[in-house]
């Protein structure tokens, strides 16, 4: 099985759309769209509007509609942060406050350090996770712990790919999830820019067996090809 996660192009938060510089993405993104639709066996999308017009842009030219996801619209978490006295999305923390928690650094602790123990960070994260399985599941592929087992037996696996319109820190974690990293090292390490292409793909060597991989992070080849300047936006270059 192939998962590919696209965040959303350029966003204006207020209006919660596309920037002009995202409509341009997202045309970039529909020509690759086109090629690689062929493969496609269904297509999803979050509920916010930023990431159903990079997906309106994308699927309008093949005549396609995607299904709506409510749970992966974003990681809905939300924080108390002393540095700035403020409550806020529970992600982009400053270096020298959050690597100083060496709870965030496991799989098993991070959501006992004071940033995220809270029911707004747990039921956020929750929410993503509880999602994607239920969607794996539809798909014939059920967690049990650290894997995933399915009922191929030996002569077959699932062989196709589905594609989620969604955004960054929902997609990290997805991948986190999947992995088993940390979800905070993934927030604050990893950056995919505005429909940068994260593709996850099944190992299925042991028959009812699969492990996922991460087989690309952030691609944006198609911005290369099409000109189009990388957009910084959830980047702080400084």
């Amino acid at each position: 099985m192939k998962i590919v996660l696209i965040r959303h192009g350029d966003p204006d938060y207020v209006k919660d759309f596309l920037t002009d510089k995202g409509e341009r993405e997202a045309a970039c993104l529909a020509k690759w769209i086109q090629y690689f639709d062929k493969e496609v066996d269904a297509y999803y999308v979050s509920p916010l509007g930023r990431a159903k017009e990079t997906c309106r842009v994308c699927l309008e030219p093949l005549g396609k509609e995607a299904t709506v996801l409510p749970w992966i619209q974003e990681y809905t978490g939300r924080t108390y942060y002393d540095r700035l006295d403020i409550v806020k999305h529970a992600w982009d923390f400053y270096p020298s406050d959050w690597t100083k928690d060496e709870a965030l650094y496991s799989a098993e602790t991070w959501q006992n350090s004071p940033y995220y123990n809270n029911p707004s960070c747990i039921e956020g994260y929750k929410a993503i996770t509880d999602g994607f399985d239920g969607l794996l599941k539809d798909y014939g592929y059920e967690r049990d712990g650290h894997i995933f087992r399915t009922n191929w037996g030996e002569d077959g696996s699932y062989k196709g790919t589905i594609v989620i319109f969604c955004h960054m820190i929902a997609t990290l974690s997805v991948v986190a999830h999947l992995t088993g990293i940390a979800a905070p090292l993934l927030w604050h390490g990893f950056f995919s820019a505005p429909t940068g292409v994260t593709v996850i793909q099944s190992e299925e060597r042991e028959p009812g067996v699969a492990w996922f991989r991460v087989r690309a992070m952030g691609e944006v080849a198609h911005l290369l090809d099409g000109g189009e300047p990388i957009s910084d936006s959830g980047f702080f270059p400084g």
